[in-house]
């Protein structure tokens, strides 16, 4: 009888499940702590860890041999359109088309990158995401990229009214209150956020004029009154109860209606300030660390990709922060703070803005999302005595 029973290791169960789905042989190599390539395949882990990280220990092996034939062997879009009944719209990161454009640049100068993806057509939404095209097959979904649209001669305007249509078919769960002040989606298809572009769908909720939107994760959706106050706070707090959960899509909360999303900007006296910086952190920090790796291979030696980096001030704020080094030619993320390190090991603590105003011309912007900056030369001796009389150290 065993008394004992060896705790399953998802990296371990993973390989172990695609081998047995692979031709003997297959090269099966970990690219960074989310990402896994599969003979030409690459594949993203994160969302795969955190549903594992929340089943129960008897469950995870079962739906993980049964999500992963799907994912090692997707079937391909139909190389004519003879139908549009699988298009559905998407909401997703403007971060995922970034991966997917940094891969190309790899794979264009280091030979040994992960092979290249197609870009993918889009449609801004707000904030940091994205409308894009998606074909629902019975085992997966797949996003149709530019490639796919020109083999099928159409055009990505064209498809997404079609694709809305089509999700304004399916049946709709509906909404769930929650303090008669916040609402949240009941769908669990992975399309609560793509509702947002059916005409009339917010308004299910009674809410009128401007609304508030947090789309956490695919399978959630957040609305509220931009007018109520202590609305949005609960809607922050519901968010940062979730933002662990699998398929990611923002923690930032944007304001709007119809079609006119921008981010929600909220001053300090508000109840949900703290809340909403926080989310607004988290948000950057994601989108960053989602692309650090392959933008550090892609700069290789040359610079550094600084971290972007989140702390709670002694009042209960939170601030992000970033470091530059001296001697260390960077690209600097955009952060609240940066922290500068002189050759001497002093760390001086000084607000973004301040940094710039002073030494701004030794900060070049690049055409990079997220935003990042590069810095070749650090502050003279002149510049960090000044820049110390504004340190927060």
């Amino acid at each position: 009888m065993r008394l004992f029973r060896r705790k399953r290791d998802f990296n371990t169960e993973l390989r172990r499940s695609i081998r047995g789905l692979v031709p003997p042989g297959t090269e099966i190599a970990e690219l960074d702590d989310d990402t896994i390539q599969v003979g030409s395949l690459v594949l993203g882990l994160g969302n795969l860890r955190a549903k594992w990280n929340r089943l129960a220990e008897d469950d995870r092996l079962p739906w993980l041999q049964g999500a992963l034939p799907a994912m090692v062997s997707p079937p391909s879009l139909p190389a004519r359109l003879e139908t549009t009944g699988p298009l559905r719209p998407g909401i997703r990161p403007r971060s995922m088309l970034e991966s997917a454009r940094l891969t190309n640049l790899n794979n264009e100068v280091n030979p040994g990158a992960p092979h290249s993806r197609p870009l993918i057509s889009y449609q801004p939404f707000g904030g940091d995401l994205v409308t894009v095209l998606l074909w629902d097959a019975p085992t997966t979904m797949s996003v149709v990229n530019e490639a796919q649209l020109d083999q099928w001669g159409a055009r990505f305007a064209d498809l997404l009214p079609v694709a809305i249509d089509n999700l304004g078919d399916q049946p709709q769960a509906g909404w769930t209150a929650v303090d008669r002040r916040v609402w949240t989606s009941l769908n669990e298809d992975e399309y609560d956020g793509a509702r947002m572009l059916i005409p009339g769908y917010l308004e299910q909720t009674g809410l009128a004029g401007e609304l508030v939107v947090i789309h956490p994760n695919r399978n959630l959706l957040i609305v509220t009154a931009v007018d109520d106050a202590d609305g949005i706070a609960t809607a922050c707090e519901l968010t940062l109860e979730d933002v662990d959960a699998p398929s990611p899509i923002s923690f930032q909360p944007l304001v709007g209606r119809d079609s006119d999303w921008r981010p929600l900007v909220l001053p300090p006296s508000h109840p949900g300030h703290r809340s909403w910086q926080r989310l607004t952190c988290l948000s950057q920090e994601m989108n960053h660390k989602s692309l650090r790796d392959p933008l550090q291979q892609l700069v290789g030696d040359d610079l550094f990709v600084s971290g972007f980096n989140i702390a709670e001030a002694t009042d209960g704020s939170y601030v992000s922060y970033t470091t530059w080094t001296e001697g260390v030619p960077s690209l600097l993320p955009r952060t609240n703070l940066i922290g500068l390190v002189t050759e001497r090991g002093e760390a001086i603590t000084v607000d973004w803005d301040s940094v710039h105003r002073l030494v701004g011309t030794t900060m070049e912007p690049t055409d990079h999302y997220p935003e990042l900056w590069r810095v070749l030369s650090f502050p003279d001796r002149g510049d960090i005595g000044r820049l110390r009389n504004l340190s927060s150290n």
